[in-house]
Formats: structure tokens, sequence, C-alpha cells
């Protein structure tokens, strides 16, 4: 009996993230297929679409917003509606999360200050962090560091601020960190 659930477990274990990555590919491909699909046929006849266009519009579509928003005008209109976004109480919430969750993850944040580093915590036990902000600006004193533990399993953590001589340079770098910590070290190597 133990070998049929372990053998169970070991399907499941193949069977459901495969799964549910093409289930949330399809959902973006679909979603994205039926929203762009009216911008589609708003410039183009409709015998000129075919399936898997919209897809591809959205792909352009934010391939130019990334070259758009580095011209001088248009970031400073995009600033201009960041500015007004932040300024409506809820809807800033929700998108600065997003915002900065998304760019925590750019290569731009990665280069700029975020590092992959663990925290010792005493007893000889250790936690793996980001680094976020090396000179947090609101302190005037020591020599603490800004840096996030998310959380296992979770979209969450902690932001601690901590001295840098409990810090020490991990060889991980930020995707497998991220990894590493949100499956709480279960992932296959």
């Amino acid at each position: 009996m133990g070998s049929i659930v372990t053998t169970f477990v070991r399907g499941l274990s193949v069977v459901v993230p495969v799964g549910l990555t093409v289930w949330l590919l399809v959902w973006l491909a679909n979603g994205a297929e039926t929203l762009l699909q009216g911008v589609f046929l708003w410039f183009f006849p409709a015998e000129y679409y075919l399936p898997g266009l919209g897809v591809l519009l959205g792909i352009g579509l934010i391939f130019a917003a990334g070259i758009l928003v580095q011209l001088f005008l248009l970031k400073q209109l995009f600033d201009w509606a960041e500015r007004l976004i932040s300024s409506i109480p809820l809807v800033k919430t929700v998108y600065n999360s997003i915002r900065d969750f998304l760019g925590f993850f750019s290569t731009a944040v990665e280069q700029r200050s975020s590092k992959v580093v663990t925290v010792d915590i005493g007893n000889g036990a250790s936690l793996i962090g980001f680094v976020t902000d090396n000179s947090p600006r609101f302190l005037t004193t020591g020599d603490l560091v800004a840096v996030y533990l998310p959380m296992s399993y979770m979209v969450g953590g902690f932001t601690i601020l901590v001295p840098q001589s409990r810090l020490t340079a991990s060889t991980m770098n930020i995707e497998e960190a991220m990894r590493y910590t949100l499956t709480a070290g279960l992932q296959r190597r």
C-alpha cells in the first residue's frame, strides 16, 4: 500500500506543476487573444485575422511600451500618470505593489542594488534574503541595510533592517534564491 501511495504522490509531483503551468499559459494567452483581437480588428479587416495574432499584438505592444517609455516626453507623461495613480488611495497600493514586485525581477533592479545574502540570526542559523537598500534614507545612524525575506509558498515576506556585519553574500542568483525560498528548499535539482 505504501508504494502505491508513494508512486501516486510522485506522479502528482510531475503532473500538477506541468498541468498548472500549461493551464496558466493557456489562460494568459486566451485572455490576451480575447482582449487584443478587438484591437486588431479596429485596424485591419476580419479576413486578415488569424488565431494567435492577439497574443503577438500583446507582445509587440509590451515591447513598444518598453521602447517608448525611454523617450523623454513619454517618460514625463508616464511619470505624471504614475503620480496621478499614486494619489488614489486603494489603487496606489495595488499598483505600487505590482510594480515593485515586477521591478524586483528586472535586470535594472538586479544591477542597481538587489543581491542575494544570508542573514545570520544567531545560533548558527541563517535566512536567505535580498538586499533592497544599502543605506535606507530614513535612518541616520548605524550601518543598517534593508533586506527582504520572502516567505515560503506565499507572495509576501518581511523587510528587516540589519547591520551589514550580519550579512554574507550568496553565490545564488536572484532567480535561484527566490525559487529556493518560495518552495522551502524542496525544488528539484
